[in-house]
């Protein structure tokens, strides 16, 4: 199951197709894209079922029927996608295009490719006529991009077994090249969601007449003091075990690593740390400035002034403690308030389902660093992560640092190679799943 009629691959053709319809979210759409995903099952001979928690809102699950009924393994990715405009492509962003050896479109990254390989992993284990162990779920989801609340929040109170979940394979990791070594990243946690805003009130008034009670200014001068924050280093056990793993023996900002302990007293490591975005927000609370709302025309001063915060927290960090300190620095003159949480409990990593990642990923790769990984932004598989179900999230695919850039921005595309090479770990990895039987 490699090539079309025409010598094209299919995980190229249907990740083409995939990104071609649009769900983006808002307003999501899901239904298209489980539609076609129902049909192509149902050519193979697999049933699915279909939960609809709003019109046009659509998940879907496919099952495998294992040797024991119970605690399933389950294969998870969302289909719904960030919204992207026209403006700056090089090909439409729904076009689904391929150049220069890239498909090109929203989705490409996230998550549609790695979809696409759950999808044909799975009809080729249906296909090979194996009965597994548990059996074997794919699970296609909506609204990961938002809140996840139509989507695996939903199936999880739609499917009596889907909570005692044995395992869970998602995004959040891949091969690449960060910190100057080949390693692949296995996501067994993630940070915590702490999204707020702010808000300010003052006197209204015409724009050529300032004055000392403006909203805008208090908005300005709070979120100045907000960004500006100096914050601490915070190693967490899951990024000590990564950048051990990463760094140990190796020469990084004139200093020889030896642990991520001894590293952060050398002022050379805590700078080299603080110039790379990736490897702060490993170690930092973040904070950043993403919406500013205030005024309708440039001739007048606005009354009220708004402004929202992406913050994501270490996982030990309290939600209340962070936002108070928050408020102390924002000051007197703005209103801090709560949009949005989440909450992070990770994975071990000590277990037979991280072994095994770790086998077929060096089957694709050679002898590379495996390493656990915590994930930045937020993941459905935290759903099931706070059920206590080990939950990992990984592409075995490359991705360098500058396409992994592009996921949510202008051109997000992904290699045809990459894809063929995540397809064919995936594959090994779904047959593993298949074959070994958890306890209990």
């Amino acid at each position: 199951m490699t090539k079309t009629a025409d010598g094209q691959s299919i995980a190229v053709r249907l990740l083409g197709d995939l990104i071609r319809l649009d769900t983006s979210n808002p307003p999501g759409n899901e239904e298209i894209a489980v539609q076609f995903m129902e049909a192509m099952l149902a050519r193979e001979g697999i049933g699915s079922q279909v939960f609809m928690p709003a019109p046009r809102r659509a998940n879907i699950l496919a099952r495998l029927k294992g040797k024991k009924a119970g605690r399933p393994v389950v294969l998870l990715g969302h289909l719904d996608v960030v919204p992207a405009h026209d403006e700056g492509w090089v090909e439409p962003p729904f076009s689904g295009a391929v150049r220069d050896g890239f498909i090109y479109g929203r989705g490409a990254i996230d998550m549609k490719s790695q979809l696409v390989c759950h999808l044909l992993a799975f009809i080729d284990l249906y296909r090979s006529g194996l009965t597994p162990e548990r059996d074997i779920i794919f699970l296609a989801t909506a609204d990961e991009e938002t809140s996840g609340t139509l989507g695996v929040e939903h199936v999880l109170h739609k499917v009596d077994d889907l909570p005692r979940a044995s395992f869970v394979l998602s995004e959040g990791g891949f091969i690449t090249e960060g910190g100057g070594l080949t390693h692949a990243r296995v996501s067994v946690g993630e940070k915590q969601i702490c999204w707020f805003m702010m808000r300010a009130t003052g006197a209204g008034g015409h724009g050529s007449m300032p004055h000392r009670d403006s909203a805008n200014d208090k908005i300005v001068r709070a979120a100045h003091r907000i960004i500006e924050e100096k914050r601490p280093l915070r190693p967490t056990p899951i990024v000590t075990r990564y950048m051990n793993g990463l760094f140990k023996g190796k020469k990084i900002a004139g200093m020889t690593f030896s642990s991520l302990r001894e590293a952060l007293k050398d002022k050379r490591f805590r700078a080299f740390v603080e110039s790379d975005p990736s490897l702060n927000s490993l170690l930092t609370n973040s904070v950043a400035l993403t919406m500013l709302r205030a005024g309708d025309k440039v001739n007048v001063i606005p009354p009220e002034s708004v402004a929202y915060f992406d913050a994501r927290i270490l996982p030990n960090v309290d939600h209340g403690a962070f936002l108070n300190k928050v408020r102390k620095s924002a000051g007197p003159e703005v209103e801090v308030s709560l949009v949005n949480e989440t909450h992070s409990v990770p994975s071990s990593y000590s277990t037979p389902y991280f072994r095994s990642i770790a086998r077929a990923v060096r089957s694709v790769a050679g002898p590379i660093p495996v390493l656990p990984f915590m994930t930045t932004g937020a993941t459905d598989l935290r759903h099931f992560r706070s059920l206590g179900i080990p939950a990992y999230g990984l592409f075995p695919m490359a991705l360098p640092d500058e396409e992994h850039l592009r996921m949510h921005g202008v051109n997000e595309r992904l290699s045809i190679e990459s894809l063929e090479q995540g397809l064919k770990a995936t594959g090994e990895i779904v047959r593993f799943l298949a074959s070994y039987a958890p306890p209990g």
